[in-house]
């Protein structure tokens, strides 16, 4: 052990009157608040970011892959097929996919005294989580069969039509110029708080759908691939474009410049970008209050330093007297602070983690859902944001202190042994 550390270890925060002194007491309480609020902006941010892509992929899966477009001949898009042969290009492409059939219809909904457009949006059975973790009246027709005719809508839907769990809702469907009918049971309701959302989409098994038009029961209008990371939806995109590109041109090759058409992709970066884009300003956000709380840290810590090194003037003499070096001497009071660092961080990590852990679990600072999507401040809790903010602080408070410690190299022996 060096003989700086050693005497810093040592040395006491507390004055004549073995109470701590006022740069002990702001240096410690400045850096617990400027950690307290930088653990939590960042913890607000990740919890806000994550509670809202969560919702957005609920509605609209991370990829899609979409059938042909029609072509001249055609007067509409021809139905997808979840064959064999494209799940195996998709997880060829993404392994770990959770590849699902859906079908997306427009319908209208028609009670006695209301109507709605709605988005029909078929699930099978084990695709229901979303609609039930979001569930606030009746149940989801999950366990039931894929041609039970029971709709989960959206709160604002109900009201909307005044209507309530177990009614009917008369249901149109428009196929070309065909009119299609169907009554189908309100079996649950859910309220995401997307407004835009909600208003616009319904969940039914996708049996009904597959019943109504006549498609069997690999056919539908697109095929979801979720259980992606976010950050690496265009890339996998564009694999899983190129991928499926290449397995048509060798079939065309095959049947002698035959082809069906090359499937479309598309992604929830796309159709969701304008949320997308208002969530990454938010860490623009995050970034400018990181930079001012650690200003606000790193002042009070020079501050502290410059109250610490009078308070002992006499004892740098004595220590200079004695032959230690000015850098022996920075380095007893840079440790000395960093002392205090660690203190105001035990002090921040405690409260932070706590308020965070007491936010979770009650949700006691609530949120207006209409202009931010969601009824209470999330936040996200992880090790590694945690431990990479602690050892940032520690770094930094090290660094800066290296410039005002000089002050110390201005000192005279004599004179600091004379300071009263």
């Amino acid at each position: 052990m060096s003989l700086p550390t050693f005497i810093g270890r040592r040395l006491s925060f507390k004055n004549e009157t073995k109470t701590s002194s006022a740069g002990v007491t702001i240096a410690v309480a400045g850096i617990a608040v400027s950690f307290i609020i930088m653990l939590l902006s960042v913890s607000v941010v990740r919890g806000f970011k994550n509670q809202i892509i969560d919702t957005l992929s609920g509605f609209n899966p991370q990829i899609s892959v979409l059938p042909p477009l029609p072509s001249a001949h055609e007067d509409q898009i021809s139905p997808l097929r979840l064959t064999s042969d494209l799940e195996e290009s998709i997880r060829k492409t993404i392994p770990d996919a959770d590849i699902r059939l859906t079908i997306n219809q427009p319908a209208v909904f028609k009670t006695d005294s209301a109507f709605q457009g709605v988005v029909l949006h078929g699930l099978r059975k084990a695709d229901w989580q979303f609609a039930t973790d979001h569930l606030i009246a009746g149940t989801t027709p999950e366990h039931q069969s894929d041609t039970t005719r029971a709709v989960v809508i959206s709160k604002s839907t109900a009201q909307a039509l005044g209507i309530d769990c177990g009614e009917s809702l008369l249901t149109h469907f428009f196929d070309g110029n065909t009119l299609r009918s169907r009554r189908l049971k309100v079996g649950g309701i859910y309220d995401t708080h997307f407004e835009d959302f909600d208003r616009l989409m319904a969940f039914v098994p996708i049996g009904v759908l597959q019943d109504v038009f006549a498609l069997d029961s690999v056919s539908g209008t697109a095929v979801e691939v979720r259980g992606i990371d976010t950050d690496r939806i265009p890339e996998l995109s564009a694999s899983l474009y190129e991928n499926l590109l290449q397995n048509r041109l060798r079939k065309m090759y095959a049947n002698e410049g035959q082809s069906d058409g090359i499937y479309r992709i598309d992604n929830m970066l796309q159709q969701c970008a304008t949320y997308i884009n208002w969530l990454n300003l938010l860490d623009t956000n995050v970034m400018v209050i990181i930079i001012l709380m650690a200003c606000v840290a790193g002042f009070t810590l020079v501050s502290s330093l410059f109250i610490i090194v009078l308070e002992r003037v006499r004892m740098i003499g004595l220590f200079k007297a004695l032959g230690a070096t000015n850098r022996q001497i920075r380095a007893i009071f840079i440790f000395m602070i960093q002392r205090l660092v660690l203190r105001g961080l035990l002090i921040g990590n405690t409260i932070g983690i706590g308020i965070i852990l007491l936010q979770n679990r009650y949700h006691i600072l609530p949120l207006d859902p209409d202009a931010y999507y969601l009824d209470f401040v999330p936040m996200e809790l992880t090790a590694w944001p945690v431990i990479i903010l602690n050892v940032c602080v520690v770094i930094i408070s090290a660094l800066i202190l290296i410039v005002p410690s000089c002050l110390i190299s201005s000192l005279s022996p004599v004179k600091s042994l004379r300071f009263e």
